[in-house]
Order: structure tokens, then C-alpha cells, then sequence
């Protein structure tokens, strides 16, 4: 027979196991681990000097090419052959041009018998009717003919200008003193005008061209001293500077830098592999930091703040920040963070202090 003090055990133990059960489910639900994106703040300047190697060429390069097109006939210049102010590089067959101004030539002596046939008949008609031999009608046409024909005299010596100037472009020469460096074209080639026939390059200026990544381009102004080691001569070091800092990045997704030597070497040729090295050490005490602009989150006291993840306990923890201009990847930090910390990027709106988190991949 159950008596009452059985029943009343059995609810107690039935009331025990369901409070017992709701607490693990909470303690379940709070244990929750949520997933998050974030990004660590990089060192950069953990070397304090950044290096990559480029092409020297030289400051003054210029392709050589034809105005006109044509074939090649003579093409006397070799690579590496030194080449003086107005000496041949390359010609092409005159045959046509010579014709074609020669064409010229005799359309605009035809054209100048006739214009002073029709200067005499005018000036004649002039006399006559001032005289009032002839009708004015008949002056004004001789008058119009007169300039009809000088009108067609000063095209057509414009042609010959023209026919001439295609002749002199028949044949190439070298603008400056300098070296040829490469020789693209070859003899009886047909070649378009522009077309490259020879790369000159003077001798002045060395330059090297390179590619900077993104996270270092706000750092690089003109002007900024570097050092170059060519891999041939390791004993030398010389001094450079930047000339150009490009604005578009490139299809390697860096930025072109042009950088100018600043001291010659007689051994330092064109196409010599250089490296050349950045000295970051000033820029190290601006302290300059950039994150994702995701990263931040307000609060109703204009405040900016981000989620800094200790990777220790895989928590995370409020930090307030003073966020500076924007940048190429994100906004620049006056402060709050350091080199090497984690920040989380996606998902700040829904943390709270203290939370456990797993970084996704």
C-alpha cells in the first residue's frame, strides 16, 4: 500500500531531477561557442627595412620607330653598338615616297605656270576697265579666277612639304648619343609607323622599377632615401632615392615605384638585377596602425570601440580605440591597439564581454 510520505518522496525526487535538468540545459545553451572572423594587426615594422629586387634600366629610354610605314631595306645597328646624334639606325624603301613627291612637284609647277597666266590676264583686265574698255563683271571674274588658282597653288605646296617631310621619315637616326639595347626589327620586315625598330638608351640616370605591396605604399614618398645591391656586385651599395609612386596597383596587385640611383658605377649596366631596401625606422615612431573598418562599433557616447580576442582563453574583450583617416585597407589608429593583436571583424554587434568565440577559417 503507498502511503503519503511515499508519494510526496517520489514528487520531491521528480521536482529535483527537473530542476536539475532545466539548470544543464541552460548551462548548455550558455556554453554556446560563437564563430568569428577576425584579423591581426600586423608588424611591419618587425624588421624595420623592407627589400625587393627590380631591372635597372636606364632614366632616358627611347623606342626608336618610323612616322610611315614601309619595308625595311637597311637596318646597319647591332645590339650593344654605340651610336652617335643623327647617325642611320634604320631606312626603309623611298621607292614610293620619291614618287609620290615627285608627283607633287610637278601638280604645283602646273599650278604656278597657270597662276601667272592667270595674274597677267588679270592685271591686263585691271588696265581695261579702268579704262572702261571692258564690263566690271568680267574683271571680277578674271579677279576670282586669280584666286582660285593661288588658293590651289598654296595646297599643293603644302603637299610637297608633306611628300617630302614622308621621304625624310624613310630614314631613322638616332636622336641622342647613346647605347642600342635591343633590335626587335629585322630587313625586309613591313613595319606600321610607331612600330618599335630599336630601344635607345642614353647614357645618364640609372632607374629601377619595382612592385610595393599595399600595406607598405602609405609609408613611401618621393623623394625617401633607399640603398641598391645589384646581385653581380655585392661589395657596392649605392645610394637612391624614389622618383615616382604609382597610383594604381598593378595586375600582381602592388604598386610601381620608380626609384632613381643617386650615385654612378661605370660597372652598373642596363638590365642589371638590383635589390633595393627601404629604411622603415622613422616611420616606426608614428606608431601607425590600420585595421578593417568593420572592426569598429560606436557606443551612444560617440566613443569607438573593437572586440580583442585573447587567444589564450578564446575570449573576447571590449577595447575603446581613437580611430584616425581612412586608408587603403581600412582606418588608420591613433590608439588602443598593438602590432600583433586580434581583433574580430565580423559579427560585433552580437558580443558581449567575456564571450567564448572560435576563429573561422
Amino acid at each position: 500500500m503507498i502511503t503519503y510520505r511515499a508519494v510526496s518522496s517520489v514528487c520531491l525526487c521528480l521536482m529535483v531531477l527537473t530542476v536539475a535538468g532545466c539548470k544543464g540545459k541552460a548551462e548548455k545553451r550558455a556554453e554556446v561557442i560563437r564563430p568569428v572572423v577576425t584579423y591581426t594587426v600586423p608588424d611591419i615594422m618587425r624588421s624595420r627595412e623592407w627589400s625587393t629586387s627590380g631591372t635597372a634600366k636606364d632614366a632616358l629610354e627611347t623606342a626608336l620607330s618610323f612616322r610611315v610605314g614601309g619595308t625595311i631595306v637597311s637596318l646597319p645597328v647591332k645590339v650593344g653598338q654605340r651610336v652617335s646624334r643623327g647617325d642611320r639606325v634604320a631606312a626603309l624603301d623611298s621607292t614610293d615616297f620619291r614618287l609620290e613627291m615627285r608627283q607633287a612637284e610637278a601638280s604645283l609647277k602646273d599650278l604656278q605656270a597657270e597662276l601667272k597666266n592667270s595674274r597677267l590676264n588679270y592685271e591686263r583686265l585691271k588696265t581695261l576697265v579702268d579704262k572702261a574698255v571692258i564690263s566690271r563683271s568680267e574683271y571680277d571674274a578674271a579677279f576670282s579666277s586669280y584666286e582660285s588658282i593661288l588658293a590651289r597653288v598654296e595646297a599643293q605646296t603644302e603637299q610637297v612639304s608633306i611628300a617630302r617631310r614622308n621621304l625624310s621619315y624613310a630614314t631613322l637616326t638616332a636622336p641622342v648619343d647613346g647605347i642600342i639595347s635591343s633590335k626587335p626589327a629585322e630587313v625586309h620586315r613591313n613595319v606600321s609607323p610607331g612600330e618599335t625598330i630599336a630601344t635607345l638608351n642614353s647614357k645618364g640616370d640609372l632607374e629601377i622599377e619595382i612592385g610595393v605591396p599595399d600595406r607598405l605604399v602609405p609609408y613611401i614618398v618621393v623623394g625617401q632615401p633607399v640603398s641598391v645591391v645589384f646581385d653581380v656586385f655585392q661589395d657596392v651599395t649605392l645610394a637612391g632615392s624614389v622618383k615616382e609612386v604609382g597610383v594604381e596597383a598593378q595586375d600582381t596587385s602592388t604598386f610601381p615605384i620608380t626609384v632613381r640611383l643617386e650615385e654612378n658605377d661605370s660597372r652598373i649596366r642596363s638590365g642589371m638585377v638590383g635589390e633595393v631596401t627601404f629604411d622603415f625606422t622613422r616611420i616606426e615612431k608614428l606608431g601607425f596602425i590600420s585595421i578593417p573598418v568593420q572592426a569598429l562599433f560606436g557606443k551612444p557616447d560617440s566613443s569607438s570601440w573593437v572586440w580583442v580576442l585573447d587567444p589564450e582563453t578564446m575570449t573576447v574583450h571590449e577595447r575603446v580605440v581613437e580611430p584616425g583617416m581612412p586608408t587603403r585597407r581600412g582606418v588608420a589608429l591613433k590608439k588602443g591597439l598593438a602590432p600583433g593583436d586580434i581583433v574580430v571583424t565580423r559579427g560585433v554587434h552580437s558580443l558581449r564581454d567575456g564571450q567564448k568565440v572560435r576563429m573561422m577559417q
